[in-house]
């Protein structure tokens, strides 16, 4: 018997092996300048499948049945995805993105991989239009770094959660609100940590500390308009359990806990967390040049020795990224 999200795809067009259910939208920047930038070129497949797995494990922990449909919504170059394609757990794999470019880099990505996956199809899809499919239609909806572009994120949060089935679920990694608050705050101490070193920044080093400082300012500001920027949103975990809570999710949150690693990964990787955190932040989300991102990080590092004792024990502070499993009640 055909299933629901079967027949929804087979009622629309299809471009380019992609199912067309929004109209698409280009990245803000160079699709093809995606991995490099965030340095995603390096892993092998073996490494993406375990990543996957990692994945897998977490959602089967909270009840996700095998041969689940899953949808990926913004899959960008496919970390995720094909790690996915390579689960023997996944039943229907629908890999979106509102970028038709992205869609086929993981297309091309894909050839000559002996996936697992019982069938795997791809989409043209605003995470504000998941809507759309039918009700019921995916055990888990699965996104990485995509809530926080979402301007409507309770409107998202509803949607989504028509079109799980029962128990299914809504898995997702986002920043915190007190971690990239804390971030501008320490990076006002840049130039003269670099100073107490003996190194003068140039006008163009001080044009990236002010960027940055703005740029993480602005981000936690909730009084303006931040309909047409890339980044809207940083979270706090009681207001999205307040927000699930209302339409029938159930929130679990993991904070500074990656979605792609072991649990043990994860627990080794709390102490220093944040110190780390803010040296990848500045190296690839701000695109810094890494030779100023190592001198920032020398003169730096005394500062962050204060969450020394307080990052021991599983504990873990500011909460800067983590993952969000939402379950459908």
């Amino acid at each position: 018997m055909q299933s629901t999200l079967n027949k929804f795809l087979a009622s629309k067009v299809v471009d380019g092996e992609c199912f067309i259910i929004s109209p698409s939208r280009s990245y803000q920047h160079d699709e093809t300048d995606y991995d490099r930038q965030y340095g995603l070129g390096q892993f092998s497949i073996a490494e993406l499948e375990a990543e996957a797995g990692f994945i897998m494990d977490l959602c089967a922990a909270h009840g996700l049945p095998a041969g689940a449909s899953i949808l990926e919504i913004g899959c960008g170059t496919g970390r995720i995805s094909l790690g996915l394609a390579m689960q023997r757990a996944v039943g229907h794999l629908l890999i979106t993105d509102p970028s038709p470019a992205f869609c086929r880099i993981v297309q091309r990505k894909l050839l000559g991989i002996d996936y697992l996956a019982q069938r795997i199809d791809f989409g043209v899809l605003l995470a504000e239009d998941v809507g759309l499919l039918p009700e019921g239609a995916v055990s888990l909806i699965l996104l990485r770094s995509v809530l926080h572009h979402v301007a409507d994120v309770d409107g998202f949060l509803r949607s989504a959660a028509s079109v799980l089935s029962p128990g299914g679920l809504l898995v997702c990694e986002e920043p915190y609100y007190d971690g990239y608050l804390m971030m501008g705050m320490v990076a006002q101490f840049i130039e003269g940590a670099l100073a107490n070193d003996g190194f003068v920044c140039s006008p163009k080093e001080r044009e990236l500390i002010a960027t940055f400082v703005a740029s993480m300012q602005f981000y936690s500001r909730r009084d303006v308009d931040k309909s047409a920027a890339e980044d809207k949103h940083l979270f706090r975990p009681d207001e999205l359990m307040a927000s699930g809570r209302s339409i029938g999710l159930e929130l679990h949150h993991y904070p500074n806990w990656r979605m792609t690693l072991s649990p043990e990964r994860n627990a080794a990787g709390l102490p220093g967390f944040f110190f780390r955190f803010f040296c990848d932040y500045i190296l690839y989300c701000m695109d810094w040049p890494r030779e100023f991102v190592d001198k920032v990080s020398a003169a730096m590092k005394p500062y962050f020795q204060y969450f020394e004792p307080i990052e021991n024990a599983g504990n873990t502070a500011p909460y800067c990224f983590g993952t969000f499993v939402f379950v459908k009640r």
